[in-house]
């Protein structure tokens, strides 16, 4: 909902969930956040955060079937609708998560179908790198205190790798430290403890292949 105020502008009277949890961790100079404290509490924090999140994603796809034309599966209710017969399974509420659902089968199947298309335009990738968080990290260090591990504060090492992983990306496809780069794709996983890390596939143009062991030697160091 937003209306009108004296200057004329639009106001927002309603935020959304992501919005609300995003303002409860901006990290403000100057500015106590007790929840940066909380330790292993601030994590179930954030777990609950995400969850809710989730749930309200899912609520607003309950809601609006309609906008989202769920009615023109028609083909996938139809195979559902089969497999429950022949199996004598009473079907209640169908809810078909659409591609834009972020993590779920046909999201990730979505994603699957584009990097094989890349393959098949560019052919196959030359670089496989994994990008790690380093938690010893001068953005994230001298932002805990004594008493705190890197552990205690996803959201910091989330934005430091995030920072961090643009601009390794941005050496090689926008600076080319290694050629001209075709397509890129990357994965993001996270380690125990909460580390972040990335794994990275790139195409090089023909001219910059690597054919030969000296090629290799230019690129990788021991």
């Amino acid at each position: 909902m937003s209306h009108n105020n004296d200057h004329g502008t639009k106001t927002r009277t309603k935020i959304s969930v992501l919005e609300f949890y995003s303002n409860k961790i901006a990290i403000r100079r100057n500015h106590f956040n007790r929840l940066f404290y909380g330790g292993k509490l601030f994590q179930q924090y954030l777990v609950y955060a995400y969850a809710r999140y989730e749930a309200n994603r899912m609520t607003h796809i309950r809601n609006n079937r309609k906008t989202l034309r769920v009615e023109s599966y028609k083909g996938l209710l139809d195979h559902i609708s089969n497999i429950s017969r022949d199996n004598n399974v009473r079907i209640r509420n169908i809810f078909i998560l659409p591609s834009s659902f972020v993590g779920g089968p046909r999201f990730m199947s979505k994603l699957y179908q584009d990097n094989m298309a890349m393959v098949r335009e560019f052919g196959r990738p030359d670089l496989f790198i994994t990008f790690t968080c380093n938690p010893k990290w001068e953005e994230i260090r001298s932002e805990l205190q004594s008493f705190q591990t890197p552990s205690d504060r996803p959201d910091l090492v989330t934005r430091v790798f995030r920072f961090k992983l643009k601009d390794f990306i941005d050496d090689i496809v926008k600076r080319k430290i290694f050629g001209e780069t075709l397509a890129y794709v990357y994965l993001i996983e996270h380690q125990k403890y909460g580390l972040p890390h990335a794994h990275c596939l790139f195409t090089l143009s023909n001219e910059n292949k690597i054919k030969t062991s000296d090629d290799v030697d230019k690129i990788i160091s021991c």
